[in-house]
């Protein structure tokens, strides 16, 4: 019989250790919060993105200051980390192929996905950073689809591209999503193969298992591309479009433009609505034959008919471009799920030729907002004029549509955000905000949105521009990610050197600016900001600054106050290091997640500097049965119920201590089992 010593750390604080015999352990239970766990689950937080986690109690203007809040870990990644982090807790980890040693158990988890086609299942609790789980899409081994008989699997090089818009390589761009009802992660790889010699470019939607990082059914191949335009794949729609073939599908004598796996670019995040996988491409660089896509999947019977393809929309089927790159965002959906919407690039149409119903002739939407509802009426074999499944509804285009492709002045450069009906005013109950890099916000109501008029913009904010055309003022220094919305108030971080700003939604329909931040450069695309509250109190926006590679925390209230930035703390403890453009911070359960070129990066809150908190006090277990028992102790901090968080440990001799798992803030037990 050998002996096993537990011990745990409550925060920092020094250990306490109890002899158990008989154990090789294996985590039965553990304890969540006692306030609500918060997970973020998808990009910008909601369906309509807005941004916020309404739920952090624990991050306060008071606390998010030096020497109380400041860098927990860092846990190293083997690429850029351009999707945001996604948050799950009380997940449990098995043990699997990917599985790292001692990881099985209940863990709170950070999923990082990086540009060399990995995902990181991390721990999240505040003495984290553990890998629990990593899997590598690169691995032919590893892929449990390799139908294509691949000997050899790498990223795409910028080179492959022919943009430097992400360099050096290319994997996993777009931000997953998960569903928490069968603990399911999509995610879009891609990859360079080696086939019978031949290179070729692939897309797959992955659908992996959290537990442990396989695949819960073969992936679904989106697209397999060799040379430039010679494309295998299910996704196309019907029109004379960039990079159209004779229809190879049905004999029709049509002609076709296929999904090219080389050229599109998988930049936006993914989404899960009702049981239904949404991805959208644009491309790297401008560099063609390229278009806009969206498709969508059925997942409602996955783990028996795998992926169901039931939808496909084409932005540009009789043209080209007008990509949905958003700055990384989503797709921004009502909450029942029956539109979404998002905004495209330059295209070469210029302005619109209208028919009777105010739509576009060829179906082209470039600088355009768009409207996308289900269409049960159509199929692959009998498409719309965008494609099947899918739908144009409605959409808006501005007026200077053609000077905006002349000068490549995207207004797809940034994410659509759907504002609550709260926020509706007189007439109009249902509102969004959309810009691009013209700088322009366009306030517009979502159940008539304008259309299309060579001379004004209908939208609600439209004031004279002095020229003869109504349209809204520039009020940033173009958009090129995702604005936040919360407690009334917009916030939005200038795409170029500028402020970021907060602006309030006036009743009479416009916008005016409530407070800015004092910096005045964030950098080139310094992505898209977040917001944490406790309801309508302690509000805190969250900004990546990318001129100088720190995070900033900004009062709610007013953008002039600056709590706290990563670069204050004396000899740099809190430096975030190299940040990626679009990069996205992660706000949930008093911490802050932030990908950069090589990390996860995590922020908390920490004792203050030089101040040892209270051991926990009356550690003891109670033997639950022949082969588990619970070890149980007494918060001792003061204020109570203060500490981040307790690390379990466990010794084979009672020198040696490895952490087998950890226990949540606010937490006086765990059980462990499996133990002999």
């Amino acid at each position: 019989m050998w002996r096993n010593v537990f011990r745990f750390l409550g925060g920092r604080r020094p250990s306490r250790r109890l002899p158990i015999t008989r154990a090789r352990l294996a985590l039965e239970e553990l304890e969540h919060r006692l306030t609500p766990a918060v997970n973020v689950l998808t990009f910008h937080n909601d369906l309509a993105s807005t941004g916020v986690n309404a739920n952090e109690t624990q991050l306060t203007p008071t606390n998010v200051k030096v020497g109380s809040f400041g860098k927990l870990y860092t846990t190293s990644v083997d690429g850029q980390v351009y999707a945001q982090p996604l948050v799950d807790t009380g997940v449990t980890i098995a043990a699997g192929p990917n599985t790292s040693s001692g990881a099985a158990g209940v863990h709170d988890v950070v999923f990082v996905a990086t540009e060399h086609d990995s995902l990181y299942a991390i721990d999240a609790s505040v003495a984290g950073g553990a890998v629990l789980w990593k899997r590598s899409f690169l691995d032919t081994s590893n892929l449990s689809n390799n139908t294509l008989g691949a000997t050899a699997i790498t990223t795409l090089s910028n080179t492959d591209v022919n943009s430097s818009d992400i360099a050096p390589e290319i994997g996993i761009t777009g931000t997953p999503v998960i569903d928490p009802n069968t603990n399911t992660l999509y995610l879009v790889a891609k990859t360079k193969e080696t086939i019978s010699g031949v290179t070729h470019f692939v897309q797959r939607l992955h659908a992996v298992n959290i537990a442990d990082g396989t695949d819960r059914v073969s992936p679904y191949l989106i697209g397999d591309t060799t040379g430039t335009n010679t494309n295998s794949t299910a996704i196309y729609v019907y029109g004379s479009g960039d990079g159209h073939v004779t229809d190879p599908y049905n004999g029709t004598g049509k002609q076709v433009v296929q999904f090219n796996a080389l050229r599109e670019h998988q930049r936006g995040a993914l989404s899960l609505v009702y049981n239904a996988v949404y991805v959208e491409w644009a491309s790297h660089g401008d560099n063609g034959p390229y278009h806009g896509w969206v498709a969508k999947w059925d997942v409602s019977a996955l783990t028996t008919s795998g992926f169901k393809l039931t939808g496909v929309l084409n932005t540009s089927p009789n043209n080209g471009l007008a990509g949905i790159w958003q700055g990384g965002g989503r797709l921004a959906f009502e909450a029942d799920g029956s539109a979404f919407y998002f905004e495209t690039g330059n295209g070469s149409g210029g302005a619109p030729t209208l028919n009777a119903a105010g739509f576009p002739t060829n179906a082209n939407y470039n600088e355009a907002l768009v409207k996308v509802v289900a269409d049960t009426t159509t199929s692959a074999t009998n498409q719309n004029a965008n494609g099947w499944g899918l739908k144009v509804a409605d959409y808006f285009i501005p007026y200077n549509v053609a000077a905006l492709d002349g000068a490549d002045s995207d207004f797809g450069s940034g994410a659509p955000l759907l504002l609550p009906d709260s926020a509706g005013i007189a007439g109009h109950p249902h509102l969004m905000v959309a810009a691009g890099k013209e700088g322009k916000i366009y306030l517009i109501d979502r159940d008539n949105m304008g259309h299309f008029d060579p001379n004004n913009d209908h939208v609600l904010n439209a004031v004279s521009d002095g020229a003869g055309h109504l349209t809204p003022p520039k009020l940033i220094s173009g958009s090129l990610s995702t604005p936040a919305f919360a407690n009334g108030k917009l916030y939005w971080v200038s795409g170029y050197t500028g402020n970021a700003k907060s602006f309030a939604i006036n009743s009479n329909g416009t916008l005016s600016s409530t407070s800015q931040t004092s910096i005045s450069n964030f950098g080139y695309l310094p992505g898209s900001p977040s917001v944490s509250a406790n309801g309508t109190a302690d509000g805190i926006v969250w900004i990546m600054d990318r001129n100088a590679n720190q995070i900033h925390a900004y009062d709610a209230t007013t953008l002039a106050t600056e709590l706290w930035n990563s670069g204050q703390k004396t000899g740099g403890g809190d430096n975030l290091g190299a940040v990626v453009k679009f990069a996205v911070p992660t706000v949930a359960n008093g911490e802050v997640f932030v990908g950069t070129t090589n990390a996860l990066v995590v922020y908390g809150l920490t004792p203050p500097a030089g101040t040892a908190p209270n051991a926990p006090s009356n550690l003891s277990a109670t033997a639950l049965s022949g082969s588990s028992i619970q070890l149980n102790w007494q918060d001792t901090t003061q204020p109570p119920n203060t500490a981040n968080g307790y690390k379990i440990e466990q010794s084979t001799d009672g020198t040696i201590f490895t952490q087998v798992t950890t226990a949540p803030a606010a937490a006086t037990s765990i059980s462990r089992g499996g133990l002999k």
